[in-house]
């Protein structure tokens, strides 16, 4: 009994002697004995640390670290065997962010200025340039809770938040209660919610009251076309039996509200006002992130047009790690189909209006890709009609799949491109199998070798008119088919003499064709079948003159020679610096060089072959290029991580042809071809000037003149400007099978004709005062002295919202050629919290709004 008396003694006398050191450690050595004994990411501070049983109690400033989140309070109790934290008294849940830059004076001061950033200054930096910039620390702490008690366990990850006051991706939440589950979601109950911060105060302009919320953060997965860089602690809210108040006052009753986690708003998009097309419109789009793994996102479309109908419809966003499949489904009953269509127009258009639209992208293996995309339109008017910013990408959307494999030395694809819509004119492969060789030497040989070969059935399908053609002869152009195989075969020598390289080429390519014509199309009937074949469906004069089937089964060969010589003239002033147009020395760099390419005429004449691409069209190619490149160089990048910058560029070539050719109204081209001339200009990285140039010097006539720049000239003031001129002419056919040519307006074997015209663009955005900017857009034309498209947006911004005005003006000329002028007006209401909303152009879907 004595024994066990002293060894009782013994312990308690060691375990109080622990006790008596630990709780009189420094506070940096009380910490370290305290992380020691988690053995895990968890440290903690305090003014005070006691040691009571398996119990460590901290009292004053309590800091306690797990993982990437801070808690700080008045007292905390953490119990080492079970992890159960209780943190009491000032309990605020806060998330740290820190990061380094490189910023000058006037960034350094908005940062300074801000109260919510802390910034350090570590240093200077001098770039080579000679600028000076300033290296700082940015410190950033992030409440996203506060309350006055949390009881829960760091291992599970459970805690009790008892009352809530916090804010989660810029929304800012008071309830009753909130519980922390293990997979980091908190619901909250008896909530109020808003992006206004007044909300903390009892003061906010707006807010949603809800009897539960749920916070459920973004797990985040790398998936397929970045969409692993979606931001992580993003969460996805759900809201449930709602109202939206407006100064205290319930408004509108919203049984359930939710918000996508990877969006900044609440994932509505609303737009009303008036159209002269469209009357009194409003477009609303909800969207929702449906699934994590695989991330798929949907949309739900519903709007209506007073004076065409309503309309609506579903899209669907399915992506993981290594394919992407979009959906697209909308429907419209309209009351004026063809209010917007020419009168001439050739296509009737039922009421019933829709775009139906599926396409996948899939790396099936790190070789192997399979592309996809099929599109069903109820008319040709559809998109220019409802979705112009879709129609200005692709006004007319293919239906197509392909299957494409990298091996080492060359690629191999399927390709398979079928109309579905009758009213667009399509080149349709049934299948084409296709190997393309990319350029590469030959046994090392310094012979190097080009080549492309191709098998497919192709068919010419051209539009399907409603209406006969009353213009010309009446005829529209007529469908034809044949099996074409296709091989290429480039080959190329460089030599290297001192300062002068030079690279012959020779070359041939053999084309069958398993049905040809009889009949022969001249480049110009070919041209009228074109200007016939239009998607406007307008009528068109001229005699249309088709290939028949009966010209049998031909195999055409052609042949190329060429050679390009060029040489590299420089010279560097490396003591040139300047910290205004950051330049760290100058390198002037000539490359002058000379282009000749000789195709003799091919043995079947291209006139009574069909036509399907400009393989078909290639003829007899007869001149030399002469070329002239200037380039203006500096260094850029930090020390011993520079990068060769070019700051100017400009380009001029003339062309001269050695054979007389016929343009496109029984005219001889001459042997003077065009001298063109490309400029660009990036003096900064956010000011950009380009300029093109084509004059023929034949009739020493200007063909085309273009020039444009963009100037982000401070984060509210951006300015572009593009002015682009052409008048009516023919270019002749410039085009090489082994040589890529600068190309202006040619580079095709096609000889084109050009209509004129001449016109301005211009944007502008721009600041009012502190709290209201604008944008302006125009484009005038100024032949005809009207203008194509304009637009103003003024957008104020308020407290906790935005409100957005937009209003749009242009000119057409209607079927009695007189100006017809259209008018629409946009308003579109919008929280801060999602600043990359604003009020989109007209027929336009983009940007998700609060």
């Amino acid at each position: 009994m004595g024994r066990k008396r002293k060894l009782t003694l013994v312990c308690f006398a060691a375990l109080f002697a622990f006790a008596l050191i630990f709780t009189s450690m420094p506070e940096a050595a009380a910490q370290d004995a305290l992380s020691s004994l988690f053995k895990e990411d968890v440290r903690a501070t305090a003014a005070k640390l006691e040691f009571q049983g398996n119990n460590v109690i901290g009292n004053g400033d309590v800091k306690l670290r797990y993982k990437d989140i801070y808690i700080t309070c008045d007292k905390v109790i953490v119990n080492m065997s079970t992890k159960d934290v209780e943190a009491v008294g000032n309990v605020k849940l806060i998330r740290r962010v820190t990061d380094r830059s490189e910023v000058n004076n006037e960034e350094l001061k908005k940062l300074q200025a801000n109260l919510k950033v802390k910034t350090i200054i570590e240093g200077y930096v001098s770039k080579p340039s000679g600028k000076q910039l300033i290296l700082v620390k940015t410190i950033t702490e992030k409440i996203d809770w506060e309350g006055e008690k949390a009881v829960g366990n760091l291992t599970s990850g459970l805690f009790d938040l008892g009352k809530f006051e916090g804010t989660f991706d810029n929304y800012y939440y008071r309830g009753e209660s909130a519980e922390r589950e293990a997979d980091g979601s908190i619901t909250i109950y008896n909530v109020e919610m808003s992006s206004c911060e007044y909300l903390a105060e009892n003061h906010e302009h707006y807010s949603v009251s809800a009897s539960k919320v749920r916070l459920i953060p973004r797990q985040g997965a790398a998936d397929f076309m970045d969409k692993g860089n979606r931001e992580q602690g993003k969460y996805e809210v759900w809201a449930y039996w709602c109202w939206f108040n407006i100064g205290g006052v319930p408004v509108i009753p919203l049984p359930v509200v939710h918000k996508p986690a990877d969006q900044p708003g609440w994932g509505w998009h609303v737009r009303g006002g008036h159209d002269t097309d469209w009357g009194y419109f409003i477009q609303t789009k909800k969207t929702w992130a449906v699934w994590e793994n695989p991330f798929i996102e949907t949309s739900l479309l519903l709007d209506y047009y007073g004076s065409r109908g309503p309309g609506g419809g579903i899209e669907m966003d399915i992506t993981s790690e290594k394919s992407r499949t979009y959906g697209f489904a909308y429907g419209l009953y309209d009351r004026q189909p063809e209010k917007e269509a020419a009168s001439d127009q050739r296509f009737d258009i039922d009421k019933g209006r829709y775009d139906l639209k599926l396409n996948n992208l899939t790396h099936i293996t790190p070789r192997m890709d399979f592309r996809g995309q099929i599109e069903k339109l109820s008319d040709i008017n559809f998109l220019y009609d409802f979705f112009r910013d879709r129609y200005d990408e692709d006004p007319q959307p293919p239906t197509f799949a392909s299957l494409d494999y990298q091996f080492n030395r060359f690629t191999a694809s399927v390709n398979y491109r079928q109309r579905i819509n009758s009213f667009f004119s399509e080149v349709e492969r049934l299948p084409e199998g296709r190997i393309d060789v990319p350029r590469q030497e030959l046994f090392n040989t310094n012979i190097y070798y080009q080549g492309e070969t191709s098998l497919g059935y192709f068919r010419m399908k051209w539009r399907d008119y409603d209406d006969a053609r009353t213009l010309g002869n009446g005829v529209d152009p007529k469908d034809y088919k044949s099996v074409r195989f296709d091989t290429l075969h480039m080959f190329y020598y460089p030599l290297k003499f001192d300062w002068l390289n030079v690279l012959p080429r020779a070359g041939f390519r053999l084309t069958y064709y398993s049905n040809t014509s009889k009949t022969k199309v001249t480049p110009s009937d070919l041209n009228t079948i074109l200007n016939v074949d239009n998607d406007q469906g307008a009528q068109v004069g001229g005699d249309v003159v088709n290939y028949d089937d009966k010209g049998g089964g031909k195999l055409r060969f052609v042949a190329e020679t060429g050679l390009e010589m060029n040489t590299k003239i420089y010279r560097s002033w490396n003591e040139v610096k300047s910290a205004f147009w950051d330049i760290d020395g100058i390198r002037h760099v000539m490359v002058p060089y000379i282009n000749y390419n000789f195709i003799p005429q091919p043995t079947l004449n291209r006139d009574k072959i069909y036509y399907f691409d400009d393989t078909d069209r290639i003829d007899e190619q007869n001149f030399i290029r002469l070329g002239l490149v200037n380039r203006l160089q500096t260094r850029r990048g930090d020390y011993n991580k520079e990068e060769i910058y070019t700051w100017a560029s400009v380009e001029n070539y003339f062309d001269f042809h050695f054979n007389r050719e016929d343009d496109l109204d029984g005219d001889k081209f001459t042997y003077l071809g065009d001298f063109g001339t490309k400029i660009t200009l990036d003096p900064f990285a956010d000011f950009h000037i380009n300029s093109d140039i084509l004059i023929n010097t034949g009739k020493f006539s200007l063909n085309k003149f273009l020039i444009g720049f963009t100037y982000d000239i401070t984060e509210e003031w951006k300015v572009t400007f593009n002015y682009n001129y052409q008048r009516n002419f023919t270019e002749r056919s410039i085009y090489s099978m082994g040589s890529s040519l600068t190309d202006i307006m040619s580079g095709t074997s096609f000889i084109r004709k050009y209509s004129k015209f001449q016109d301005i663009e211009f944007k502008l955005q721009f600041p009012i005062c502190d709290k209201t900017r604008g944008e302006i857009e125009i484009s005038y034309d100024l032949d005809d002295k009207m203008v194509r498209d304009s637009m103003l947006r003024l957008i104020r911004t308020f407290h906790c919202w935005e409100l957005a005005l937009e209003y749009g003006f242009k000119q057409d000329k209607n079927d009695n050629k007189k100006k017809e002028n259209k008018q629409t007006f946009g308003i579109m209401f919008y929280l801060t919290a999602a600043p990359q909303a604003k009020i989109t152009a007209k027929q336009s879907r983009g940007g998700d709004g609060g």
